[in-house]
């Protein structure tokens, strides 16, 4: 019985871990969305929420990110009133947080292209007073 009690224990472990990882956009987006957009919004234009409360000015970052050494040691190390997070993540997930950044703002700094719809022109109602014509054809 004893067998049996730990092959369910055993079992309902695995049950409980993922069975897929993040890819690295998707965990980008996870900790972008935790750790950066009340500050910098969803847009990266420096106007989050929590802006409001802070007493500097946060920074537009549209056109500045880049994924590169220098912008990866500053989100893991912070600077000015920005905090670091070297605590909550590696050298890794700060390049997935930055190219999601990129990602985003590329995607909200275009505006979606317009297509032309065909036109289409209502069909020509004849008037309630108009007489009939019987001998015309149908439109």
């Amino acid at each position: 019985m004893s067998m049996f009690l730990a092959a369910m224990l055993v079992s309902g472990a695995f049950a409980e871990q993922p069975t897929k990882r993040p890819s690295d956009e998707e965990r980008g987006k996870e900790l972008w969305e935790r750790h950066c957009t009340a500050c910098h919004g969803p847009a990266n234009r420096g106007d989050g929420p929590a802006t409001e409360a802070l007493v500097v000015e946060v920074p537009d970052l549209r056109d500045q990110i880049k994924v590169n050494d220098a912008m990866m040691k500053l989100v893991l190390r912070g600077r000015g009133a920005m905090p670091g997070y070297e605590t909550s993540f590696d050298k890794n997930d700060a390049r997935r947080v930055l190219k999601y950044m990129a990602t985003v703002h590329e995607k909200r700094a275009k505006p979606p292209a317009k297509t032309k719809a065909p036109v289409q022109t209502p069909a020509k109602a004849k008037a309630p007073d108009e007489p009939r014509n019987e001998d015309a054809p149908e439109e």
